[in-house]
């Protein structure tokens, strides 16, 4: 059965709006033009020979090529195994390489479930021939995965490309910002570095100024300012005043009471001396002389008593400004202590915050000491940002192309597959290549899956040769090193041949005397003339003669 592609299928992409901006595109070309796009090349050979499968790792590094004078030439034989006089050989058998075709479509997303197959082992095919059948169930639901994948990966890429296109205006605006901050770090540090002293100098100020209040204070408190402004002398002196002035007052009212008396007891020994004096009958002129001596110690019983009054008077208004001057007096001792008590509160209170006053002069001190490395290494990185700043700037465009690029090939890749599942006839998956088939993977019923072939094919246009290299002298050899081959049967004698892998763990030996590693030797065998399941002697030039300076 022939494989045919379906007529009159046009594919469409999903997606519309791969055209970019001119300009967008011409800021971003010299950066692409610089990008370096390293070829990283992984060699990988999967064996089959009787049943038994080799995998070696290709070697990152490639020896020097042997020369090796008239390769293939019956009549140049090399001597036989352990007789050379440098290098070594080693025994090994031939076995024929097979190649893989895998599915050309996700197998992943959607269960593929295989209906017929057409093949087996040992089957000749040609390229176009049928394989397997998937069914139509299976060959349907990829459809609609891939009608949806393509159309999500359009819709990526449509989204990268938004993104690109802000992402250039915002770069572009970094970029202007970064050389402006270039431009103005050496101000700003300058600046910034200023207020850093500034705070140290104020802090020292509200130090030194609240210590200077202290001693203020304290001197107020030391110098008597606050006594002589509450004047407490003085009015302790009008207090000694009022006192002595109260003490006159009232000797002059005890002379006034003491006179008072006095005339009171004379005029009352008259008037009685003169009521005697009438009861007896004495003439009119001793009666006229003992009455006018009555008024006249009734005027002065009058005049003493007027003094007294005075007296009276002038001792209690000197009693009244001696409660005067001693209230005064109290008073200004009150203010005093008041002052004196006020002053060592504020004393005490400044006192204590000396010590948030050091403790802030320390810390402005310390963070200046802290923030100017920083403060200088914000400068020197806002200067070198600028320096690079084309470059920063030029990696994003890079960075933000690269976005684009990844989902552009991610839609191609899923707008192949896609294709390539359209173009599938009936679900019939078809031979990649001739040749003959080495093994089937799958049956009937089978669910293909993403890591494993379909099939697999041998590789006649190579022969491989596996051989046990000792660990003495695997170091000796490198992937792509040239060696002479003589393979059992063949007509032609010796021919050339490349090392093709060298395994990196060991496959045989028990101790390091004996530790062996597998070693692949590929021959090209595009005549057909070399066949599998042979025995071959491999001769490795191991370079000593070189190493010592001789020539190949």
């Amino acid at each position: 059965m022939m494989c045919t592609k379906k007529k009159g299928r046009v594919r469409k992409r999903m997606w519309s709006g791969n055209d970019f901006k001119k300009d967008v595109k011409q800021k971003v070309r010299q950066c692409k033009d610089k990008r370096i796009r390293p070829a990283v090349a992984v060699m990988a050979a999967v064996l089959a020979c009787g049943g038994i499968c080799y995998q070696a790792i290709a070697a990152d590094t490639k020896g020097t090529e042997a020369e090796t004078a008239d390769a293939g030439n019956a009549k140049n034989v090399p001597q036989k195994a352990g007789e050379t006089e440098r290098g070594f050989s080693e025994e090994g058998s031939t076995q024929m390489p097979t190649g893989n075709q895998y599915a050309a479509f996700s197998v992943e997303a959607v269960a593929m479930t295989v209906e017929e197959v057409y093949v087996q082992a040992g089957s000749v095919v040609e390229e176009g021939d049928a394989l397997f059948k998937l069914t139509d169930e299976s060959v349907e639901q990829a459809v609609a995965y891939y009608e949806e994948a393509v159309a999500d990966a359009g819709d990526a890429l449509y989204t990268a490309q938004l993104a690109f296109e802000s992402g250039v205006l915002a770069a572009e605006s970094e970029l202007t910002g970064t050389l402006l901050a270039a431009d103005g770090a050496g101000v700003s540090y300058e600046a910034s570095v200023s207020d850093l002293a500034i705070s140290v100098t104020e802090a020292e100020q509200e130090y030194s100024d609240t210590v200077a209040e202290i001693w203020d204070y304290q001197d107020a408190i030391d110098n008597g300012t606050y006594y002589v402004q509450a004047g407490i002398d003085e009015k302790q002196s009008a207090v000694d005043n009022a006192r002595a002035s109260l003490a006159a007052a009232q000797e002059t009212l005890a002379a006034a009471q003491g006179t008072d008396e006095a005339a009171k007891a004379t005029f009352a020994a008259d008037l009685e001396n003169l009521k005697a004096q009438i009861a007896a009958g004495a003439s009119y002129e001793d009666l006229a002389a003992l009455t006018e001596q009555t008024a006249a110690d009734y005027a002065a019983v009058q005049a003493a008593s007027a003094a007294l009054t005075q007296s009276r008077d002038a001792a209690s208004a000197a009693e009244s400004e001696v409660q005067r001057a001693t209230q005064s007096q109290e008073s200004a001792v009150k203010e005093y202590n008041s002052k004196v008590e006020a002053a060592n509160q504020k004393i005490a209170e400044m006192t204590e915050r000396l010590e948030e006053l050091e403790e802030k002069c320390g810390q402005a001190k310390r963070e200046a000491a802290l923030r100017q490395p920083e403060l200088e290494k914000q400068y020197e990185e806002a200067v070198l940002e600028g320096k690079y700043a084309n470059t920063t700037y030029e990696a994003t465009l890079v960075r933000l192309q690269s976005a684009v690029d990844e989902a552009e090939e991610k839609l191609l890749a899923l707008e192949e597959e896609q294709s390539a599942l359209l173009d599938l006839e009936d679900g019939i998956i078809c031979a990649d290549r001739a040749g003959t088939v080495a093994s089937v993977t799958y049956e009937a019923k089978d669910v293909l899956y993403e890591d494993a072939a379909l099939v697999s094919y041998y590789d006649t246009d190579t022969i491989l040769i596996s051989l046990e290299v000792s660990q003495e002298n695997i170091a000796e050899l490198a992937v792509g090193d040239a060696v002479e081959v003589m393979i059992a049967g063949n007509r032609n004698g010796t021919c050339e041949g490349e090392i093709s892998s060298i395994a990196t763990e060991k496959t045989g030996g028990q101790s390091l005397s004996d530790v062996t590693y597998t070693v692949l030797v590929a021959v090209d065998n595009t005549d057909g003339s070399l066949s599998a399941g042979t025995s071959a002697t491999v001769w490795f030039d191991s370079g000593k003669e070189e190493e010592s300076g001789g020539t190949n």
